[in-house]
């Protein structure tokens, strides 16, 4: 699936908050810059949660498409739904 969304799609915005020795940090926020769901993983995490890295939904923090994916079967997003990176989300018009 390409990450390029047509305007009649609802558009996500995929954010990396942090990034840097062993943690991580990222959310996904809708086109009203709201927050729909967050990721967390290696020492963001609590003792008894597990990442979506961990459990499969994303290979790496580059898998959009996992990711979104997920999001829709969690229904989070609708179908239709689409995730951009932040560079791309930003430059929406």
């Amino acid at each position: 699936m390409s990450n390029t969304a047509s305007l009649d799609q609802t558009r996500f915005g995929y954010y990396i908050d942090l990034d840097e020795r062993g943690d991580f940090q990222a959310d996904i926020r809708d086109e009203a810059g709201k927050t729909v769901f967050e990721i967390k993983a290696g020492s963001s995490l609590g003792e008894d949660e597990s990442s979506i890295f961990d459990d499969g939904f994303m290979r790496d923090k580059n898998d959009i498409d996992g990711l979104a994916e997920y999001l829709r079967d969690l229904g989070v997003i609708p179908r239709d739904g689409v995730i951009l990176s932040m560079q791309e989300f930003e430059a929406l018009p």
